[in-house]
């Protein structure tokens, strides 16, 4: 179950599907880029993939991307680089990627799947916290929904709060027809979750995998 949360999740998240043509149909690879600033959680993910016999390699690979990136700091354009993880090819895994898929005016889209529920697990929600979450000190934290419809962003904050009672709400990104889902402050690690691992509803569990990669990862969430 932990190996399809974490990818289900990622799915909500910065993994893709990729379809590849075979003799017996398709096969699908799931893959995930992240920044070199974010690259302790992408090497711990790409151990648990190793570890679970997802993947060939025990570390990510480094991309460098077409575009370059206007370091402030040097005051100069300087060369992009991301760690990549990509999946062994799967067909046993493709109802995954034909229920997040769906073309919309011949573009590849995702969709969020009326399942989903059952996959926003603990350690799969706090992975995708990981990918596509951002915080600021003394405010809730935010998880970057922009390529789901305002309805599906509706029905994952509901999940939220129905499995985890995690208040949030969906809130504007500043682009047109783009949207966010805000986790309040007081759901946010600092304002309740350090509750008894013996309460019910799995919101101790979330933390405990949250703050495992706070903490030990040193990922941006020290600040939170």
């Amino acid at each position: 179950m932990d190996v399809l949360s974490v990818l289900i999740c990622g799915m909500l998240g910065d993994f893709w599907g990729d379809k590849i043509k075979n003799t017996n149909g398709y096969s699908v690879r799931y893959n995930i880029e992240q920044s070199v600033s974010n690259s302790a959680y992408i090497h711990h993910l790409t151990s648990l993939f190793f570890n679970w016999g997802y993947s060939s390699y025990i570390i990510p690979k480094l991309i460098k991307k077409n575009e370059s990136l206007f370091d402030k700091r040097l005051d100069k354009t300087i060369d992009r680089y991301n760690y990549r993880l990509t999946l062994f090819t799967f067909s046993s895994l493709n109802w995954i990627y034909d229920s997040f898929y769906c073309e919309v005016e011949g573009k590849k889209t995702k969709k969020v799947p009326s399942w989903i529920e059952e996959y926003i697990t603990p350690m799969g929600l706090a992975h995708w916290i990981m990918q596509d979450g951002s915080g600021q000190k003394n405010q809730g934290i935010n998880i970057a929904t922009n390529s789901f419809t305002f309805e599906e962003c509706q029905f994952l904050s509901g999940i939220l709060n129905k499995k985890y009672k995690l208040k949030s709400t969906v809130v504007k990104s500043g682009k047109v027809n783009q949207w966010r889902i805000a986790i309040w402050k007081e759901s946010s690690p600092r304002g309740g979750w350090f509750i008894p691992p013996s309460l019910p509803g799995g919101r101790a569990r979330i933390y405990a995998y949250f703050s495992f990669y706070c903490r030990t990862l040193y990922y941006k969430w020290n600040e939170i």
